[in-house]
């Protein structure tokens, strides 16, 4: 049930009585800007530690455990050209609980806790607490580089920044980046903090047993106002190179990192949408597929091989844990790989194999409240809202000449090898 409380401001709700939990999700969404994706980051760690009634993390921590171990967090993620700060809180559904003393159920509770951290944080004398701002700038600088201790983490930013170049909202990870963190101050913060409360498109989703009347009321007492939103699908398009951006670094690693990218000009909404996730599954993203078979299993070359789909940015990323002499063999036979698929040569039962797998995947997110409520993001991003006998119809529907046509499309564009000199 998708309702409009607002302009910009939507209510998404999925009523059910399947899970002994209810799980609310706020999503403030705003257009990529390279000089707010780090504010947007510290925002959130600053307004997840405290609000005015629970100035500190223990008093928060408190009143979550008061709420029958209540789940609360806020996070930061991209999705194509916009950028997201998204707070969630899952709560017990009171009727599971032999004796429940409150007269306020606990959804309500949940919904007073994200209204007091939106609209009621901690801003002693009208600015963010300078000691809570100081210490979260130094967790989310320790956040930022612990991400580089994960050497696979750090070969995949480098190849965005290959394959991105120029386009610095594109290759920025959603946390930001360290210079600019160093160059923020409480008030800058602030002005974030008013700007997306203003400005951002808010969606809200609530997931459990809750009447839309319910959800209604408790959205009513929040303070947010009317505002304009200009509706442009989150989609990055981008024209393809002429030649393929190669990188390489060395790093203290005993296993190379070996990432390739390709541009595919298929995006959530295009006809071959579903030919490209199925390719995407029988090139490197399932444990069936061609580059997890050939460069792992048979070849032994790779200690791991797997593909994604980014339907936001048109790309298809292939990732590889190597042995830097290996390389040049590796590369060939991902290449090989691709052309298998472009020339048509895929056996129907291992077709049917991998379409199985995808759908029981997709079953699988129906025992999930968080990615449910994740879905219907992406519906109102994107304006595609498939039902589950539709998607089943339209994987079903992929053949051989869908994947064919998808492969014909997709061109290597970067490559990148983080190694230890060895090579």
């Amino acid at each position: 049930m998708h309702l409009r409380i607002k302009d910009g401001v939507t209510l998404d709700l999925l009523p059910t009585k399947q899970f002994k939990t209810v799980g609310i999700k706020v999503d403030f969404v705003t257009p990529l800007r390279a000089t707010a994706i780090t504010a947007r980051a510290l925002l959130a760690q600053v307004l997840e530690t405290s609000t005015a009634a629970c100035p500190t993390q223990t008093a928060l921590a408190r009143q979550l455990s008061a709420m029958y171990g209540a789940n609360f967090g806020i996070t930061v993620l991209k999705a194509g050209t916009q950028h997201i700060v998204r707070l969630t809180c899952s709560v017990v559904d009171e009727q599971y609980l032999s004796s429940y003393a409150d007269q306020q159920p606990l959804f309500e509770r949940g919904m007073a806790l994200l209204k007091a951290v939106l609209f009621a944080p901690l801003l002693p004398n009208g600015h963010f607490d300078p000691t809570t701002f100081t210490q979260q700038r130094q967790n989310l600088l320790t956040a930022i580089k612990s991400l580089d201790d994960d050497k696979q983490y750090l070969a995949n930013r480098r190849l965005q920044e290959l394959l991105f170049a120029g386009q610095p909202t594109q290759a920025m990870s959603a946390l930001g980046d360290i210079t600019t963190l160093g160059d923020l101050t409480a008030d800058d913060i602030l002005v974030t903090y008013h700007e997306m409360l203003a400005h951002d498109a808010v969606h809200v989703a609530v997931i459990g047993d809750v009447t839309a009347q319910w959800a209604q009321t408790a959205l009513a007492t929040w303070p947010l106002t009317a505002r304009s939103i200009h509706d442009t699908l989150p989609y990055y398009h981008w024209e393809a190179r002429p030649t393929v951006q190669v990188g390489d670094d060395v790093a203290p690693v005993t296993q190379a990192k070996l990432n390739l990218a390709y541009r595919i000009p298929v995006y959530r909404n295009d006809a071959d949408f579903m030919a490209t996730v199925v390719f995407n599954a029988v090139f490197g993203g399932t444990p069936l597929s061609l580059l997890f078979t050939n460069v792992r299993e048979k070849a032994s070359l790779a200690y791991y091989a797997s593909s994604s789909y980014s339907p936001y940015t048109g790309t298809i990323s292939v990732q590889t844990g190597i042995q830097a002499q290996n390389q040049q063999r590796v590369l060939a036979i991902i290449a090989e790989q691709l052309a298998t698929l472009q020339r048509g040569d895929l056996q129907s039962d291992l077709l049917a194999e991998i379409k199985a797998s995808l759908a029981n995947a997709r079953l699988t997110v129906l025992d999930s409240p968080q990615r449910l409520l994740d879905g219907r993001l992406n519906a109102q991003l994107t304006h595609v809202t498939t039902s589950l006998a539709d998607w089943q119809a339209a994987l079903a529907a992929v053949t051989v000449a869908d994947i064919q046509r998808v492969a014909r499309q997709v061109t290597l564009q970067a490559t990148y090898c983080l190694h230890g000199g060895e090579h």
